[in-house]
């Protein structure tokens, strides 16, 4: 029986949903890296805890804390509840919030409504979505547009993922041109981009390429997280698929890694996302010099388990967790805590690795 293209999408989305919050989409084997780095501590901090701050601007918005809800889902009927959730806790708490990839409303306008959440909350900071390589297919810049325009987005995520591609039954594999699209796009969107890896991570070579081209911020999307490969491959029975012990999922630069690299690099905004479940990973994320942590997978998981409040409160905690660090820094506000990459220490493989690419 044969379906349409954007009867797979839709499926495959809801696939995603389901297998993240089911299976073990992480590699064991591969973490994000943040545990290879130690923060200088402070013995008399010489601040008030009640009075740390944690707002921050990003992208010429003011936000409580340097946490955003990223990028995971829409284009299936039960994608509108999840994203109007989400996007409701992250209004509660003034951080910005992404859809997944809108690929499939491109496709089937009818999926518009999975969003669509400003309709129900219209002060939240939304960032929409869209792949690089669909625009070496089919897509032109007027379905970026389109994608902007009809949700109202504030900003616009381009995710960049060809591990992710390469192991998917229907995955894009011509990436041709994608840089010289990507240069279109940030040339001539009208809401700031943000170019975004999805689990494999940006070198610094090309966080460099990244500035030069225009974009507005850059997400890591470093390895340590959730593996979209692996996710990929509990959908493909094909016999030619990788197998699940298979060494190449261990591909990519951890996110701690990435983030030096990225901050190192560049002074466009940097997001770090991959596997920061703690928020003591996001204070050495944001210590290293980056704007803003993702996190996806947790959200999701406190979400169907405890609802809209469970959710909320799964935040709360880790945006404590991040001032409690900068507390034991002696640090109180974000952008002095930005200025702190000194006192980040690497050792093993971490140092190992910033050594042999000359960032130490």
């Amino acid at each position: 029986m044969e379906h349409s293209e954007d009867t797979i999408i839709s499926s495959r989305k809801e696939d995603h949903v389901n297998l993240a919050l089911t299976a073990d989409v992480t590699v064991k084997s591969k973490s994000n890296g943040f545990e290879e780095f130690d923060i200088v501590p402070t013995a008399i901090p010489d601040i008030n805890f009640d009075e740390i701050q944690l707002d921050v601007e990003f992208l010429g918005q003011k936000f409580s804390a340097p946490v955003l809800i990223a990028g995971m889902t829409g284009g299936y009927d039960n994608a509108e509840k999840i994203n109007n959730s989400l996007a409701k806790v992250a209004e509660d708490l003034n951080i910005p919030f992404g859809v997944g990839s809108q690929r499939a409303m491109i496709k089937n306008p009818s999926m518009t409504k999975t969003y669509s959440v400003k309709d129900s909350n219209p002060n939240v900071y939304l960032i929409g979505n869209l792949g690089l390589v669909q625009f070496s297919y089919d897509f032109t810049i007027e379905d970026y547009f389109t994608a902007q325009d009809k949700i109202k987005a504030d900003a616009m995520a381009i995710h960049v993922n060809p591990f992710q591609e390469l192991c998917q039954p229907e995955g894009d594999l011509n990436w041709e041109g994608a840089w010289t699209n990507l240069k279109k796009i940030c040339n001539e969107s009208k809401v700031p981009v943000i170019v975004k890896e999805v689990g494999t991570g940006i070198s610094g070579i090309e966080i460099s390429r990244l500035e030069k081209i225009g974009c507005s911020a850059i997400d890591v999307g470093g390895a340590g997280g959730t593996s979209w490969p692996k996710l990929e491959l509990y959908r493909n029975n094909l016999p030619n698929s990788l197998p699940m012990d298979d060494p190449t999922l261990n591909w990519g630069i951890p996110t701690a890694y990435a983030t030096w690299e990225a901050t190192a690099e560049t002074s466009v905004p940097i997001i770090s996302t991959g596997g920061m479940y703690h928020g003591l990973m996001a204070a050495k994320a944001i210590t290293m010099g980056s704007h803003m942590v993702g996190i996806a997978r947790p959200v999701l998981q406190a979400l169907t388990t405890d609802g809209i409040d469970g959710a909320k409160k799964w935040l709360e905690r880790y945006i404590l967790d991040i001032k409690r660090v900068m507390f034991l820094m002696g640090i109180d506000n974000i952008e002095k805590l930005r200025q702190q990459k000194h006192r980040v220490i690497p050792h093993g493989k971490a140092r190992e690795w910033l050594l042999r690419r000359n960032y130490l």
